[in-house]
């Protein structure tokens, strides 16, 4: 079924980054909405955000700043609504930053923006419509003298050695088209190094309040404190008598440090590091499925039909599906109610304005 038919907007980028191949694979509706039309949501979405600030402490600390001055700078982009939030990217790198602190890294490239040619794996010849873009996070010497792209990531996932996170990482075409990526800029590397920090699997909980003896507070059903046989306050709430634990909800800042507390006795399950390696048959098989999904791109533009792809592991995160799933037509030049057009839609390419800055001096 088709579900928009349209003529190719004048103002298309040539650019095809990671991100929005692995869109076009997901949903080529999602990927016109996303890429063609460059509309996105009002809001950014809380994993990205919390993504963004996390790779950009990560960036200042490779170029020299210190814990505390990453940290902060990084944490610096919440409000004082994201209090939640901001403490807890500033946990996951203060963890980080102690974990990995005598790793034997030894930086030669930070952050760094790129293009690439897409060549025609038969010919050799470059496209003429397209590019490879992206960012590497930073390449780096390991101990035994090889060079890596490390590359940092925010996960859900469980990160435990036979977890499917990192096989599925053998298939990743992002992981191939940095590797592909690095040489092209100079860079004579041997692996990739997937540095992976787990989100919180705890959440902020309920304090019990403490009288002025250190005691916990539970009151009755007519809000009397509660006494033991032997006239003492009683420590545990009981539902079937309407006994009730008074308790204040933990402060995000509570909540943070608690958060650090549970990484430093449990780093293993929040911090993880794997090498994924690159065969040469790998970097073939690549650049063979994104010349045939650039081919596929340009039919999708001619033709004028871009096909949904609708799926409970994907609609429910997809900023578009409101649109999708109610058969909502969106003309060209037309920006929906709650989005807005941007003027460049591979927003993960872009440079603080402060790092920008401190490379141009």
């Amino acid at each position: 079924m088709t579900e928009t038919q349209s003529s190719p907007p004048a103002f298309l980028t040539e650019r095809l980054t990671a991100t929005a191949m692995a869109c076009l694979r997901t949903c080529p509706l999602q990927y016109w909405h996303r890429y063609e039309q460059r509309l996105i949501k009002g809001e950014e979405r809380r994993a990205l955000k919390l993504g963004t600030a996390y790779h950009l402490g990560q960036h200042l600390h490779h170029m020299g700043w210190s814990d505390e001055d990453a940290i902060n700078y990084a944490a610096g982009c919440y409000s004082e609504a994201e209090q939640l939030d901001f403490h807890t990217v500033r946990s996951i790198l203060a963890g980080h930053f102690w974990r990995y602190r005598d790793d034997g890294f030894t930086m030669i490239a930070p952050e760094m923006v790129f293009e690439i040619q897409l060549v025609n794996p038969e010919s050799g010849a470059p496209s003429r419509t397209f590019h490879l873009a992206g960012k590497i996070d930073v390449i780096v010497q390991l101990p035994d003298g090889r060079h890596a792209v490390q590359e940092y990531k925010t996960a859900s996932d469980d990160l435990g050695p036979d977890s499917q996170y990192w096989l599925r990482l053998r298939k990743d075409p992002q992981i191939s088209l940095y590797y592909l990526a690095a040489r092209a800029l100079g860079y004579e590397v041997q692996t990739i190094i997937y540095d992976v920090a787990r989100k919180p699997s705890i959440a902020p909980r309920q304090i019990p309040l403490l009288d002025e003896a250190g005691l916990k507070v539970v009151l009755d059903a007519a809000g009397d404190r509660v006494l033991t046989k032997q006239g003492k306050p009683r420590q545990t709430g009981d539902s079937e008598l309407g006994y009730v634990l008074q308790t204040r909800e933990e402060t995000p800042e509570e909540f943070g440090k608690r958060f650090l507390d549970d990484i430093a006795e449990r780093p293993e399950f929040y911090l993880a590091r794997r090498e994924v390696p690159r065969l040469e048959d790998d970097l073939r098989l690549f650049q063979a499925d994104v010349w045939q999904q650039a081919k596929y791109l340009m039919w999708c533009r001619r033709s004028g039909h871009w096909f949904a792809s609708p799926s409970r592991f994907t609609c429910p995160w997809c900023d578009y599906a409101d649109l999708c799933l109610q058969s909502i037509q969106v003309a060209d030049g037309q920006v929906p109610v709650g989005y807005t057009r941007v003027a460049d839609p591979h927003p993960e390419l872009s440079i603080d304005p402060r790092i920008a800055q401190m490379k141009s001096e």
